[in-house]
């Protein structure tokens, strides 16, 4: 089976805005699989999912993802395999000039050339079945803490991503909270093949029997170790 992404012995020293560094990590997700990965203690911001969308290059080792190493493509095709990747950020990740809607519509316009209506209305499908109910209105600098992460999850499940990149995507929230997009990220994984790279921020939630990680591990010294027994 190909790999969706696939990161092959790849470092990368500790630099802001990244809490950690990268040493020999490898890491292959093919489809329908989700890695759950706990940074080291208090160290959320990782260069994972940068990498893993080819915002940022490696300084060793290779970054392949739907079976092309992502400076092998020019950007008009950097950007449109973009378009196939969802994420939920570790960090804000909203533009301060857009109202919630463009935000939340963007990467679809743009990198998958999307009508505005259509990404509109998927977007209004998913917040409800996500518990947001209406999109948020106005600026991010207005909208509260919960309802922006919520938000994320519906930017990231917009257009069936091939790949999810989520970055502590439960933060401060009860479990009963985040069940619905947990039910939403395993239905895109079973129905549509997308991988997930999952970052969690407690081991509680590695614990959580919902998520049905195909592979759970922990970062020591820039690499991944598998936990077998939490």
């Amino acid at each position: 089976m190909s790999a969706i992404l696939e990161m092959r012995d790849v470092s990368f020293a500790i630099e802001q805005p990244y809490e950690c560094e990268l040493s020999g990590f490898s890491l292959r997700l093919e489809p329908g699989e989700l890695c759950l990965i706990a940074p080291p203690p208090g160290r959320f911001a990782t260069p994972i999912a940068d990498l893993s969308c080819g915002i940022v290059e490696p300084e060793q080792g290779v970054v392949v993802f739907d079976g092309v190493e992502w400076p092998a493509r020019s950007p008009l095709a950097a950007s449109a395999a973009r378009g196939r990747v969802g994420r939920v950020f570790e960090r804000s990740g909203w533009l301060s000039n857009l109202d919630m809607d463009e935000n939340i519509t963007l990467a679809q316009r743009y990198h998958l050339h999307r009508e505005p209506e259509d990404a509109l209305q998927e977007a209004q499908a998913l917040a409800t079945e996500l518990g947001l109910g209406e999109l948020p209105q106005g600026r991010p600098a207005h909208v509260g803490r919960e309802e922006l992460l919520k938000a994320q999850w519906v930017r990231a499940l917009l257009g069936k991503p091939m790949l999810l990149l989520l970055e502590r995507p439960l933060r401060d929230l009860a479990p009963a909270e985040g069940a619905p997009f947990v039910r939403a990220v395993n239905r895109l994984r079973e129905r549509e093949g997308s991988a997930v790279i999952w970052i969690t921020g407690t081991f509680d939630r590695m614990e959580d029997s919902a998520l049905r990680p195909t592979r759970k591990c922990a970062m020591e010294g820039g690499a991944l170790r598998d936990l077998v027994e939490l």
